[in-house]
């Protein structure tokens, strides 16, 4: 009997064990990270300079895994930024992620090597680092939510209709009075308000190579070393603001250019600054922020050779490619 009580009491402890272990290993995660997300990366550039630029993720998890594209934008002069995201560009990385609690590590589908970043995620934000990366660069991201559908207003004859009154013993029959008679009050249907304009998401937004040059676009210039903007290319920004508005769903690229004097690193720093000039110009006439991204070629892509004032002048400049719809 005793033999038979101790093997009893070895069952009992298996089994419970065994429901134990199943309900860690069964446990579905306490995060889902699924959809589109937008926000910031900071750290700073080759000039020592702090940054802050546009950073969006769309991700798409299965238990406790998933993959999805991760983008870090205008990271071309960034400092300490892993070279795979600097040569993604626009189209962002490729990226598979492991979710643990709220902890969330992204990797390079390739290779954590390339590119790894620690997250920790509380309701709809995501706030992490990138890996190895120094200076440190720091990403905060909102999850982004689809907008809520408005709800139709009910037909006129429906919301006319007035409730029949309770039945009750007839009485009088009063007549009408001369004048018209009082009618049921229409609802009016709330205005609906206008259409949002048309925005490119991250997994939509297209790749570099589908920029293409538009003649209704105009390119503006700049002084030597400077990127402000002057007035007369105030006037070309004004009018490519109202094409873009006249054509929401239309991207845009924005090339920064110099001249070839300067060494390459701050001629790639000159390049974007003047791209960044005419993005924040566009974006304070009334063109969404998330429509324009910039790049910086410095010195790479001169329209003119000669070692002239003239054909300098030609080169330092900020031109203008828009995406398809």
């Amino acid at each position: 009997m005793r033999r038979v009580g101790l093997l009893l009491v070895v069952v009992a402890l298996a089994s419970t064990g065994c429901g134990v272990v199943g309900s860690v290993f069964g446990r579905r995660p306490v995060i889902d990270i699924s959809g589109k997300w937008s926000g910031t990366w900071r750290g700073y550039d080759v000039m020592g300079l702090p940054r802050s630029e546009d950073a969006t993720a769309d991700l798409r998890q299965q238990g406790s895994h998933g993959t999805g594209r991760f983008v870090l934008h205008t990271t071309g002069v960034a400092a300490g930024m892993p070279v795979e995201v600097k040569d993604a560009g626009l189209t962002g990385l490729r990226v598979r992620f492991d979710i643990s609690g709220r902890s969330v590590v992204i990797r390079h589908e390739l290779s954590s090597r390339l590119f790894t970043a620690d997250f920790r995620v509380e309701g709809d934000h995501m706030v992490g680092r990138v890996r190895g990366a120094d200076p440190e660069v720091r990403v905060a991201l909102m999850r982004v939510r689809p907008p809520t559908p408005v709800a139709a207003a009910p037909p006129a004859s429906v919301a006319a209709a007035a409730p029949q009154p309770p039945s009750s013993p007839p009485g009088p029959t009063l007549e009408p009075a001369d004048s018209e008679p009082p009618t049921t009050p229409q609802p009016i249907a709330a205005a609906s308000p206008p259409p949002p304009e048309p925005t490119v998401s991250a997994a939509a937004r297209p790749g570099p190579n589908e920029f293409t040059e538009n003649a209704a676009v105009k390119p503006i210039y700049f002084d030597f070393d400077q990127y402000d903007i002057r007035s007369d290319d105030a006037k070309t920004l004004a009018a490519n603001a109202e094409w873009l508005k006249t054509n929401p769903a239309t991207p845009v690229l924005i090339e920064g250019h110099c001249d070839e004097r300067g060494t390459t690193e701050y001629n790639i720093a000159l390049g974007e600054r003047r791209a960044r000039a005419a993005r924040n110009y566009l974006i304070s006439s009334g063109i969404a922020a998330e429509r324009i991204s910039i790049v910086s070629f410095g010195a790479e892509r001169g329209v003119c050779t000669e070692s002239t004032e003239g054909c300098w002048s030609k080169n330092r400049r900020a031109i203008f490619r828009v995406g398809p719809r």
